[in-house]
């Protein structure tokens, strides 16, 4: 594929390239609203489009009203999504972006003679640009279109509605060669930006242009670079398709972010009046890794909230924020992809924060903002058996609290004492599969993600049943025999769980696959950074003698380990557990 500047396109035709505020790289924050469809569409020989027109102009028409209510930055809709009558109609109406802002639409397919004879039909009110390929009536193009005003080189004072269409470059790669045969291809993606003023650069992918996207095409845009990357697409993180992400965020800096924006989940397709359900996900997501992230429990709550989700991709060192799966639009304020010439106290790169989320209703005809949008924990957290409503309330007031505690019950925590950091808890990372194991948001529906969800569910309601068992109840922690309920706090954050006097207490199940040598590294390790977490000698002591974890031996007998390491009256309970002096 060729990347094409925009000012190049436009000086051809006597316009100059517009200022974009998205582009700027000062401190101001923008806006974005996208919107996750429903999927119900018609495939045949001629392309794909919404199957229920009515619904899909009603919807999309909405869409374009709000936008032009919000005049956010920047709006984009997924591959195949927006209906060309609606645009057109929107366009005659004046409902089209302000000054500095973009529209990035991945619209109907269309042949190259309906292309030619809506650009006759638009003329009055805009111009339409589009590479120049050879018409063929026998296949269609898969369009994204850019929309913006543009001003005139001879009267800066004036502007003209653009709209520029992009095609894209690369078929997919479906068993049947529905686009290697059907569809006629691209060969350039546009971009903009990238110059003095306009430091940030912006392109689009189409779907599966990635498979298309070489070292050489990330080398050339991820410095200061924005990338939206719409699909159609049953299987977003399949491992050929997600290596353009590898490329584009493997490299030193980290001023490049990616917008990945897919249909909602459970896609339906019909074919010659049949239709098939693609059982997928949606994958939508936004990639960043700015170094002042903003990783405050309250901040990624307000978003989890919203439907917005945070994880960690370790092997690249990058947020990864999934949206919701359900069908939805999302206006979203956030911080700019670079900071040029911001003085570095005002230079604080949080990243995206939803500002509203709205689903059609259809009573009403619109998208209806909402307060919240389901997780999906409450449908699977009858898992943790009794324990379940102290994890549901946690998981309320603050969800990340509620993966550390089901982390510390299971005794699932990293190997350095900030194991309670998002990004350090297991539940939170994911790998390149960018399999979800996220337990407060629980619709990837993966089976090791299924079963990673239970296990540690099923593990703390098995650890609530030994609390209810008062012979299992070491002296120490006797008064949990009198009530007790489940709590994380950043104060004390290796301890999970208080007693109905109060006390604070570490209570852990590792079951019945962990042997002995386990057993006693996990207590050494979590009794160590209890240790180091305590102000005096006494808390210490306490807070120590207040830890029990369990396991099943080989006769599938509950045991706890150790309870008398820390009452013994020869035992100096300042050393560390890991002291070198006292190991072998």
């Amino acid at each position: 594929m060729e990347i094409a500047h925009v000012h190049q396109i436009l000086q051809t035709e006597g316009l100059d390239t517009p200022t974009l505020r998205a582009l700027i790289p000062n401190v101001d924050n923008y806006k974005v609203l996208l919107m996750q469809p429903q999927g119900v569409l018609e495939v045949d020989d001629a392309g794909v489009r919404n199957f229920d027109r009515d619904l899909a102009r009603a919807q999309f028409g909405r869409f374009l009203t709000d936008a032009c209510a919000t005049q956010p930055d920047l709006i984009a809709t997924p591959e195949y999504a927006m209906p060309w009558e609606v645009l057109s109609e929107a366009i005659k109406a004046g409902q089209t972006p302000e000054a500095e802002r973009l529209w990035a639409l991945g619209c109907e397919s269309i042949s190259h003679a309906e292309l030619d004879a809506l650009k006759a039909e638009l003329e009055p009110h805009a111009t339409l640009l589009y590479e120049g390929l050879e018409p063929d009536p026998d296949r269609f193009l898969d369009p994204l279109a850019y929309i913006f005003l543009a001003p005139v080189q001879q009267n800066q004072e004036e502007t003209k509605l653009v709209v520029l269409i992009q095609f894209k470059t690369h078929p997919m790669a479906d068993q049947d060669h529905f686009e290697v045969n059907g569809m006629q291809r691209g060969t350039r993606i546009y971009r903009f930006g990238g110059f003095a003023g306009q430091e940030i650069s912006f392109v689009s992918l189409i779907c599966s242009d990635a498979l298309a996207f070489y070292d050489a095409d990330a080398q050339a845009i991820y410095d200061r670079g924005m990338v939206l990357h719409i699909q159609l697409n049953p299987k977003p993180r399949q491992d050929q398709f997600r290596r353009y992400r590898d490329k584009l965020l493997q490299f030193q800096g980290d001023a490049t972010e990616l917008i990945c924006l897919n249909w909602a989940s459970d896609i339906r397709i019909r074919i010659g009046g049949n239709e098939i359900n693609w059982q997928n996900i949606s994958g939508s997501a936004w990639y960043l890794k700015p170094d002042k992230f903003d990783i405050r429990d309250e901040t990624l709550h307000a978003n989890h909230k919203l439907g917005l989700y945070y994880t960690w991709l370790q092997p690249l060192y990058v947020h990864a924020l999934f949206f919701n799966y359900q069908p939805a639009t999302y206006l979203v304020n956030a911080t700019k992809v670079a900071h040029v010439g911001v003085p570095a106290v005002s230079s604080r790169r949080r990243g995206p924060q939803i500002a509203r989320v709205s689903i059609w209703d259809n009573d009403s005809g619109a998208w209806a903002e909402q307060m919240a949008v389901k997780d999906g924990f409450s449908a699977i957290v009858g898992e943790a058996g009794s324990a379940k409503h102290d994890i549901q309330q946690i998981s309320d007031q603050n969800p990340f609290a509620a993966e550390r505690v089901m982390a510390l019950c299971a005794g699932k925590i990293d190997e350095t004492d900030d194991w309670h950091k998002v990004s350090n808890l297991d539940s939170c990372r994911i790998d390149t599969s960018e399999i979800i194991y996220r337990l407060t948001f629980c619709q990837d529906s993966d089976q090791s993600a299924c079963e990673f969800r239970t296990a540690r569910l099923k593990r703390c309601g098995h650890l609530w049943d030994i609390l209810q068992d008062d012979a299992k109840i070491p002296p120490a922690l006797a008064d949990l025999r009198e009530g007790f309920h489940l709590h994380w706090s950043p104060d004390a954050p290796h301890q999970n769980v208080v007693s109905g006097q109060g006390l604070k207490a570490t209570v852990v199940y590792l079951g019945e696959d962990a042997n002995l040598k386990q057993v006693e590294a996990t207590t050494k390790r979590i009794a160590e950074f209890l240790q180091r977490r305590s102000s005096n000698l006494d808390e210490s002591l306490q807070s120590r003698q207040r830890l029990a974890v369990w396991y099943r031996d080989e006769n599938d007998q509950f045991v706890v380990y150790g309870t008398h390491n820390y009452t013994r009256i020869d035992k100096t309970a300042d050393r560390s557990e890991f002291d070198i002096g006292r190991q072998g």
